[in-house]
C-alpha cells in the first residue's frame, strides 16, 4: 500500500459548519456550550476548536539560537550543603544558579543566610570551575553590592540582580541610588525583576499575575529613569518574572502574553524595536501537593514543557518535596533533570515558539494580554503597584480571585488518593514561609487532612 492508493475524498476539505453538524449529532441534544466550552478564572472563553492563524509572527526567546538556561536553587540553609549541592548542579546538567534569600517571598520556608560567614568567598571557587548564569532573589542592595564584588573575577558570565521595589517593600528613593550603582558597574544581566509571582502563588488568576507583573515593570522604569537610564538600556536592565503551573496550555500562553504586553509597554515609552524580555518561569508552588506528593513530578514536567514552548529564557524547578521540608540530593536531581531531559533527549528547544499559528494559544494568548491590560491601567489609574500594595486593594483582588476559584480534583490528594502516605525523605524542617507584596503563598490542596 502506498499514498497514491488511498481515496483522496477521506480526508477531504471542510468547514466550520459541517463541523458542526457532526458536533451536533454526537452530543444527542446536549447543550454546545455548556458541553463542550469552558471558561478561565478570568472569564476568559475557551471553545472547543480554532482556525489556525496564518498572520502571526513568533514570539522567541531573548536569544532565539540558544536553549533556555536551566537553572538550580541554592537555597539549602546549611553553607556545607548548599555548596555541595551547587557542585553538584553544575556538574550535571545546571548552567545557572539562583541564590534565593531566606527573605524572599520566593524562598517556601527555606533559603540562605546572607549573614553566613565565607559565603562569598566559598561562592566564587564553586562558581570559577564552570561559567553560569547568576542569579539573586530577595537580597538586599548591600548584601548584592558584596557579592558582585567578590564574585567579579568569578565564572559568572551572566547577572540577574533581583532589585524589586514592591516584593521588598524596599523604600524606591534610596533604590534609585541603588539602580545608579549598579547600572554603572555595566553588567551583562538585568538589574531589577517585574515579578507576578507572589501573585499567582497566592491565588491570583493568570491575568491578575501579568497585570502585577506589567505594574512593577512600569513602577521600575520609573525609578530607572530616574537613575539615568534612557528606556532602552531600563528596558534591557529588567527581568520578568512569572509562574508556570501544569495548566499547559494557560501556561504557555502566560508566558507568550507577557512578551506582549513587554512589547506594548515598550512602545509607550518610545521604543519601537526592543530586544525581546528576559523572562524567568519558575514552576508554581501553589500547585505542589503535600499528600502524594511524587505527583508533583508530573506536574513540574507539565509546567516546564509548557514555559520551554512559551519561550522563556531561564527555568527553575521547585523540587517536588518541598512542601515536606528541605529537599534532599535525589529531589534535587529529578528536578534539574525534568528540564535536561526536555532539551537533551526531546529537543524541546530546538524550536523557536511552536505555539505560533495555534488558533487556540493564540487567541489565549491576546485574551491574556488585554484583559491583564485592563487589570494594569487600573492599577496605574489608581496610583501605581505601590499604592496599591499599601492600601489593601492588591490582597483583596487576589482573594476574591482564590475565594471564587472553582474546586478542582487533585491527584492523589482528592482523587485517586493513597490509602497509606509514603515516608518523604528531606535534609530538615522548613522555617517560616514568608509573603510578598502583601500576600501569603497558598497551595491547593491546603485544608485537606493529611
Amino acid at each position: 500500500m502506498n499514498i497514491d492508493s488511498l481515496d483522496p475524498g477521506i480526508f477531504d476539505q471542510t468547514d466550520h459548519k459541517a463541523w458542526l453538524k457532526l458536533v451536533e449529532r454526537a452530543l444527542k441534544g446536549k447543550d454546545f456550550q455548556e458541553t463542550l466550552a469552558s471558561q478561565t478564572d478570568d472569564g476568559i472563553a475557551i471553545e472547543p476548536l480554532y482556525e489556525r492563524r496564518r498572520d502571526c509572527a513568533p514570539l522567541s526567546r531573548q536569544r532565539a539560537d540558544e536553549p533556555w538556561t536551566v537553572v538550580q536553587r541554592m537555597d539549602d540553609p546549611n553553607r556545607e550543603r548548599a555548596l555541595a549541592q551547587l557542585g553538584d548542579d553544575l556538574a550535571n546538567g545546571a548552567n545557572g544558579t539562583c541564590l534565593v534569600s531566606k527573605t524572599s517571598a520566593s524562598a517556601f520556608g527555606i533559603g540562605l543566610d546572607a549573614q553566613i560567614p565565607g559565603l562569598s568567598g566559598a561562592l566564587a571557587a564553586a562558581l570559577s570551575r564552570k561559567a553560569t548564569t547568576l542569579r539573586l532573589d530577595g537580597f538586599t542592595p548591600n548584601v548584592i553590592e558584596a557579592l558582585t564584588t567578590s564574585l567579579a573575577d568569578g565564572g559568572a558570565r551572566t547577572w540577574h540582580l533581583g532589585l524589586d521595589a514592591f516584593s521588598t517593600g524596599e523604600e524606591q528613593a534610596s533604590l534609585s541610588n541603588d539602580f545608579r550603582r549598579f547600572a554603572k558597574d555595566r553588567i551583562t544581566g538585568t538589574i531589577v525583576n517585574a515579578d507576578g509571582r507572589a501573585v499567582h502563588n497566592a491565588g491570583g488568576t493568570e491575568a491578575q499575575e501579568l497585570a502585577v507583573m506589567a505594574a512593577s515593570l512600569v513602577g521600575h522604569l520609573r525609578l530607572l529613569e530616574e537613575a539615568g537610564l534612557s528606556p532602552e538600556k531600563a528596558l534591557r536592565a529588567t527581568s520578568l518574572c512569572i509562574s508556570a503551573d501544569q495548566n499547559q496550555f494557560m501556561t504557555i500562553a502566560k508566558i507568550r502574553a507577557a512578551r506582549l504586553i513587554f512589547a506594548r509597554i515598550a512602545e509607550a515609552c518610545g521604543v519601537s524595536d526592543p530586544q525581546p524580555a528576559h523572562l524567568f518561569a519558575e514552576t508554581s508552588y501553589r500547585m505542589l501537593t503535600r499528600l502524594d506528593p511524587e505527583t508533583n513530578i508530573l506536574r513540574n514536567a507539565i509546567a516546564v514543557f509548557s514555559a520551554g514552548v512559551g519561550g522563556a529564557d531561564e527555568v527553575s524547578v521547585l523540587p517536588h518535596n518541598l512542601t515536606h521540608g528541605i529537599p534532599d540530593p535525589l529531589a534535587r536531581r529529578l528536578a534539574r533533570n525534568t528540564q535536561t531531559i526536555l532539551m537533551a533527549e526531546s529537543h524541546l528547544d530546538h524550536v523557536v515558539d511552536p505555539a505560533a499559528g495555534a488558533g487556540g494559544i493564540e487567541t489565549l494568548t491576546d485574551a491574556l494580554a488585554e484583559r491583564a491590560w485592563e487589570i494594569f491601567t487600573g492599577i496605574e489609574g489608581k496610583g501605581g503597584l505601590a499604592k496599591a500594595i499599601a492600601g489593601g486593594e492588591l490582597a483583596a483582588m487576589v482573594a476574591k480571585a482564590r475565594k471564587d476559584r472553582n474546586a478542582k480534583p487533585i491527584v492523589g490528594t482528592t482523587l485517586f488518593a493513597m490509602k497509606t502516605e509514603r515516608p518523604v525523605t528531606v535534609l530538615g524542617a522548613l522555617g517560616p514561609i514568608t509573603g510578598g507584596m502583601g500576600l501569603m503563598p497558598v497551595r491547593l490542596d491546603e485544608g485537606v487532612e493529611a
